[in-house]
């Protein structure tokens, strides 16, 4: 019975229906000796070859997995005939996977080197041989184009990183990230100083806000938030820390604009959102990807990629976080980032803090219309974002549905080829038109892996490229719908409301107190005559009394007057920063154009790219032979 082995194979997303499921008389029941987990997991803990390891990195795994195609290529490097490497993909490929693991992959090529040497190409030879691996013959490994695996649309101008390269038939390590590492001769605990400017508050009002009530001046300072951007790749680095279950994987985060490399982990950049919250709490502030506990696979590692690089690309888009000294330090420094941030008092105080007294212009240029402009926002987000989550898994369907028709043009164009390998030598020795069409066979499987190819590229393309920038987005709707969360918390907790209230009622107490002292003052004047000793001397110390209260109570009014001035700045400030903000997110809505017109050309190329290929090939069948009488 064929049913569907793995549930993130990429027909079940768009073909679950149980009519998929059953026994079809007409589809491809190719046998298969052990179910994907058990072949997946055969070789587990076994001494692989180096090149094992070497064709999967070069592969370009996404989550651990590598595509039909790009295996189809592994193996075309063998040399093997056709007929030999649809039998090796029968045994490890199911007729619904469009995707292999590493473990799938490694039995691949055992198979290949099998093959060169004549053996059984069988899953139970293949556990026989499993503590002795043949080594399998691929020449022209590295020069196999496996398209490219770097963002166009996101990363133009940054270099691809290999995430793992290892050199074929050879022992040697791969390069260590930190040893071109530009760090002085160490002093002291063996790193340099850390910059004094992170122990004030973050940054000065003049490096964030204008201070001109200049409309004009005002759009021209935000026209350049969208300037000059800078972009953050973030790829695995090779090898992971730790011990056993306790390991933790480090990213290479590269700067584009800065050109810097820095090695992170997962927990500096949940340090750093923390530090951040607390600093610029009425900022958008982009959100980062779950934490897992345990061993996390490599489908989930790879989405925790992409969230981190989706949260450090939204930090330095923006115009106020990406000037801040610890984004820049994150970015640039080149030690552990746990140790740098030993020898550091960093100020956790709101950027409000060093911007008082504000400027009397600051007032005049929020809008009047602010809070129904605010309103308006918030009504409009929820289903925005449940729109934006409904494209994102749409169009995520859609990639991994064109990945399987790679996959299944890749098997076409096996079977084809195998085809014409069978069918050479008619059984009329005279007969020339089966030679043309044994001929053609050829040529139609090789048009098919082309074209298998192009659509692995598109796949790859969108996930890439349209998928990614549909979900920056929708975090970002996510973001600012969180930030008019903690503004409504805010709100709820009135502090200004709290100081009028305690001013009023101190205000009253002063009052009365000074009713009370002026009463008891004039009773001692009048019993002056006789007993002045006593008399006097009580009342001396009972307006004495009174004057202290007064005093105290004087002194809280005018602290809490002095208070009621701070929040009322405070809340220009607030109300302020929420404008930007507002503007930083309406002007986002810019880059949506730049993210289907990216997608629009990717797919005209591709269309033109298939269209071509098909082209090519249509000569070549319009002159197999179709005359019955040729086939005589």
């Amino acid at each position: 019975m064929n049913t569907v082995q793995d549930p993130t194979d990429a027909m079940v997303a768009s073909f679950s229906a149980p009519a998929f499921e059953v026994n079809d008389p007409w589809g491809t029941n190719t046998p298969r000796g052990l179910d994907p987990m058990d072949l997946s997991s055969i070789l587990s803990g076994m001494p692989l070859p180096t090149i094992y390891t070497t064709a999967f990195d070069l592969a370009q795994p996404v989550g651990g997995r590598i595509t039909i195609s790009a295996l189809n290529k592994l193996i075309a490097a063998s040399g093997l005939p056709h007929g030999t490497v649809n039998q090796i993909l029968n045994i490890v490929v199911t007729p619904t996977q469009s995707r292999i693991s590493k473990g799938e992959c490694s039995v691949t090529l055992a198979l290949v080197a099998m093959a060169q040497k004549n053996m059984d190409l069988t899953v139970e030879n293949l556990i026989a041989h499993r503590e002795d691996l043949p080594i399998p013959h691929l020449p022209g490994l590295e020069s196999i184009d496996f398209g490219s695996s770097s963002d166009s649309t996101l990363y133009p101008t940054t270099p691809v990183m290999p995430r793992h390269h290892h050199p074929i038939h050879s022992d040697t390590t791969v390069s260590d990230p930190w040893r071109n590492s530009t760090i002085s001769t160490p002093k002291g605990n063996g790193y340099p100083p850390a910059p004094s400017y992170l122990a004030s508050p973050p940054i000065r009002a003049t490096e964030i806000l204008p201070q001109s009530a200049d409309p004009e001046a005002t759009r021209k300072e935000m026209y350049q938030w969208f300037l000059n951007l800078d972009v953050i790749r973030i790829s695995f680095a090779p090898e992971k820390e730790g011990v056993f279950l306790f390991k933790h994987v480090n990213y290479i985060v590269e700067s584009k604009n800065r050109q810097t490399t820095v090695i992170r982990r997962y927990s500096d950049f949940w340090w750093l959102l923390e530090v951040l919250a607390k600093r610029f709490p009425f900022r958008i502030l982009p959100n980062l990807p779950p934490k897992r506990i345990g061993i996390a696979d490599e489908t989930f590692l790879e989405r925790r990629l992409r969230g981190l690089t989706r949260f450090m690309n939204a930090l330095v888009r923006h115009p106020v976080l990406r000037s801040d000294p610890l984004v820049v330090s994150f970015l640039i420094e080149p030690v552990e980032l746990a140790i740098w941030r030993k020898d550091i008092v960093i100020s956790t105080e709101d950027e409000f803090t060093t911007r008082l007294p504000i400027a009397s212009s600051l007032s005049k240029q929020i809008p009047m219309t602010l809070e129904l402009e605010v309103e308006a926002v918030k009504r409009r987000l929820p289903a925005s974002i449940e729109y934006y989550r409904t494209m994102v898994a749409t169009l995520d369907r859609i990639q991994k549905r064109s990945e399987a028709s790679a996959a299944d043009y890749t098997r076409f164009s096996l079977a084809v080829g195998a085809l014409a390998d069978c069918e050479k030598q008619c059984h009329i020795d005279d007969c020339y038109n089966c030679g043309q069409l044994s001929q053609a066979y050829g040529k139609i499987g090789t048009h098919f892996s082309q074209a298998s190819t192009l659509m692995d590229i598109q796949a790859r393309a969108a996930q890439q490229g349209m998928v990614e920038s549909l979900k920056r987005h929708r975090d970002l709707l996510i973001s600012v719908r969180e930030l008019f969360q903690r503004r409504d918390r805010i709100r709820e907790g009135n502090m200004s409301e709290m100081l009028k209230k305690r001013i009023a009622s101190n205000e009253a107490k002063l009052k009365t107190l000074r009713t009370s002292a002026t009463n008891a003052s004039g009773g001692g004047g009048a019993g002056s005559v006789e007993g002045a000793g006593g008399v006097s001397g009580s009342n001396s110390a009972s307006i004495g009394l009174y004057d202290e209260k007064i005093e105290k109570v004087t002194n809280n009014i005018n602290s809490d007057r002095a208070e009621l001035e701070i929040q009322a700045q405070r809340a220009v400030l607030l109300q302020h920063t929420l404008w930007m903000e507002i503007t930083y997110y309406h002007k986002s809505h810019s880059l949506i154009a730049g993210m289907y017109q990216s997608y629009v050309h990717e797919q005209m190329k591709s269309s033109q790219s298939l269209f071509d290929n098909w082209k090519s090939l249509s000569p070549v069948v319009h002159d197999m032979p179709m005359e019955v009488n040729g086939f005589n």
